[in-house]
């Protein structure tokens, strides 16, 4: 699926838009020209432009706003993909009670075996996968990823 590049560009101008507007409200320093908003408000700034950039390319391009590829059009794609938002969806409201270590092999194998892989490969994938997450962000970026069910067996 390929989006035209002014749909693009008109979405930084949006994000930039609420940033520029948020801002405002960031407090200012006493005796100094720059606060806490000058850095994200040069980025908003730059952000305006590239995507008035892209508005502007899209638009003398003439292309299709939505062009959509092959694989879209194969059985089951728009399901696999709904899929993959629901399960995205169901992280995020679940993470919290039941808890990152339990929660995530689940959904891993639930979303592998939806995109047509056998549970014997699916269920190691899965597990490794956790477990590499959880040794990147918890122990070595100190994340804290939500225990859930596992607080009290953990800690």
């Amino acid at each position: 699926m390929k989006l035209n590049d002014a749909i693009l560009g008109t979405v930084f101008i949006l994000i930039a838009a609420l940033v520029l507007f948020q801002v405002r409200t960031f407090p200012t320093l006493p005796n100094q020209p720059y606060g806490p908003g000058t850095f994200p408000g040069i980025i908003a700034a730059v952000m305006v432009l590239c995507g008035g950039a892209l508005v502007l390319n899209g638009v003398r391009s003439q292309a299709p706003l939505v062009t959509l590829s092959g694989w879209i059009r194969t059985p089951g794609a728009a399901g696999r993909m709904a899929a993959m938002l629901a399960f995205v969806v169901l992280y995020i409201f679940l993470s919290k009670p039941i808890g990152f270590p339990l929660l995530v092999p689940v959904l891993l194998t639930a979303l592998l075996c939806i995109m047509q892989v056998r549970v014997a490969l699916a269920v190691p994938i899965a597990l490794v996968t956790t477990g590499a997450i959880w040794l990147l962000f918890a122990k070595l970026l100190m994340v804290p990823l939500p225990l859930g069910l596992l607080t009290e067996v953990i800690y």
